[in-house]
C-alpha cells in the first residue's frame, strides 16, 4: 500500500480528537468503500449452520487490502484498519449460540439448541469459536506485516450476548421473573468479554505507535477496543443500571474504549459517558423518528463534558452535505468525527475539497463557543 498522506499531520489531528482540543474542522471519514467480508463469508458458506472449522480467512486477506488501498484515494481523516471478519457473532457463539447464515447472505447468532446452555455461559481456552478467533487474527496480522493496523475484533456487550442466548422475549421475561438469573448471566457475559478482549491484546500489534479502532478509521495512541450493548435502546435507563451497567463497566477496561451506541440509546448517552476509559462515543443515526435535531442537547452535553464524539448515519453509510452543515451549526469541530457519504473516489474528493474550503471561512457560533 502506497501512502499518500501526511502521517505527522493524520495524527496531529487525530491526538487533537481525543484531546478535544480545538480543531479547524472535524476529523472526516468518507464512506464510499467499505468491507463485505461478512457477505463474502455468508457466500462462501451458503444457507445453513457456520461452523469454526469452515471458516477459512485466506480467501479474505485481498479484502483488507483492498478497503486499506481505497483509504488513500480521497485523502480524508481516517487510518486503515483491517478487522477480522466483520459481522461473526464471536463471543455470542463462545458462549453456546449457534452462528446461522440465512439466505447465504449475512451472519447472525440464534440460540442454543441444547436449553442448559442458556442458565450459564461455561467458557475456556478450548472453546472452538475462541481458537479459531485467535487463529483468524493471527492470519491476518501476518499478512498486513504493519502496512496497516489491525484491530480488536467486533465483541458485542453483556446485552447483546444475553438477549442472543434468551432471545428478546426470554431475556425481559427473566428481567422480572428471575432478575438474579440474569444478574449472574450478565456477569458472566461481561468475564467471557474480558477474557477474549485480553487475549488480542496480547498479540494485536502497534501501528504507527498507537492502534486503530475498527470501522470509525481512528488511531488512537493506546488500546481501543469497540465497546457496545445495542440491546441497550430496548429498555429503560432504570434497567440498564439495575442489571447491565456494572457489566459494562466491567468491559470497560482499556484505556481508549469507544463506545457505539444507535440513536435509540439517546437515553443513556450521558450514564454512559461518566463510565471510566469511555474515550469517545459514536451514534449511528439510523432511526426514522430521532433526528440530529433532536439530538442537539445531549451531544452538546457531551462536548461540554469533554467526550470525543462520532457521528455517522450508519454503519458504512455518512451524511450529505446539508447534513453536514446541520451539525456544524449546533456542534463544535473539537473533538469531533463526522462520516460522510460518497459514491466514488471523486465525489469522495468533492466533499473532502468542500469542507476543507469551508472550515476557512467558518466562524464560531454560540453552540461552538460553549462547547469549546
Amino acid at each position: 500500500m502506497t501512502e499518500t498522506r501526511d502521517w505527522n499531520e493524520l495524527e496531529r489531528r487525530h491526538r487533537a480528537f481525543w484531546a478535544c482540543e480545538p480543531a479547524d474542522r472535524p476529523l472526516i471519514g468518507v464512506v464510499y468503500d467499505a468491507y463485505v467480508d461478512t457477505e463474502l463469508t455468508a457466500r462462501a458458506m451458503g444457507q445453513g449452520e457456520l461452523s469454526p472449522d469452515s471458516i477459512d480467512p485466506g480467501a479474505l486477506l485481498s479484502e483488507y487490502d483492498r478497503v486499506a488501498a481505497a483509504r488513500e484515494l480521497i485523502g480524508d481523516d481516517m487510518v486503515a484498519v483491517a478487522e477480522c471478519l466483520l459481522g461473526v457473532p464471536w463471543l455470542e457463539a463462545m458462549a453456546g449460540c449457534r452462528v446461522l447464515v440465512p439466505e447465504g447472505k449475512s451472519l447472525w447468532p440464534g440460540q442454543p439448541l441444547d436449553p442448559t446452555a442458556r442458565t450459564s455461559i461455561n467458557f475456556s481456552s478450548d472453546n472452538p469459536w475462541f481458537r479459531k478467533l485467535m487463529a483468524v487474527m493471527q492470519t491476518v496480522i501476518e499478512h498486513v506485516e504493519g502496512r496497516y493496523a489491525v484491530s480488536f475484533s467486533h465483541l458485542r456487550g453483556p446485552a447483546d450476548i444475553l438477549i442472543a442466548l434468551l432471545g428478546s422475549e426470554g431475556l425481559f421475561y427473566t428481567m422480572f421473573d428471575d432478575p438474579g438469573a440474569i444478574t449472574r448471566l450478565a456477569a458472566e457475559a461481561a468475564q467471557l468479554w474480558q477474557h477474549v478482549a485480553r487475549a488480542q491484546a496480547k498479540i494485536l500489534p502497534r501501528y504507527r505507535g498507537g492502534y486503530g479502532v475498527r470501522q470509525f478509521g481512528l488511531w488512537a495512541p493506546e488500546a481501543a477496543p469497540w465497546l457496545q450493548d445495542d440491546t441497550s435502546s430496548m429498555m429503560s435507563e432504570a434497567h440498564y443500571r439495575q442489571f447491565f451497567l456494572k457489566p459494562f463497566r466491567r468491559i470497560s477496561s482499556f484505556p481508549f474504549g469507544t463506545l457505539h451506541l444507535h440513536i435509540p440509546s439517546l437515553h443513556l448517552a450521558e450514564t454512559l459517558a461518566s463510565v471510566p476509559n469511555v474515550r469517545a462515543m459514536n451514534f449511528y443515526f439510523d432511526s426514522q423518528t430521532i433526528t440530529l435535531q433532536d439530538a442537539m442537547p445531549t451531544l452538546r452535553k457531551l462536548q461540554a463534558l469533554k467526550m470525543p464524539l462520532i457521528l455517522a448515519r450508519e454503519v458504512f453509510f455518512g451524511f450529505s452535505l446539508d447534513e453536514y452543515e446541520e451539525i456544524m451549526d449546533g456542534l463544535s469541530p473539537a473533538g469531533l468525527m463526522v462520516h460522510m457519504k460518497a459514491d466514488s473516489v471523486e465525489e469522495g474528493r468533492g466533499v473532502m475539497a468542500y469542507i476543507s474550503e469551508k472550515s476557512k471561512t467558518a466562524k464560531p457560533n454560540l453552540a461552538r463557543e460553549k462547547t469549546s
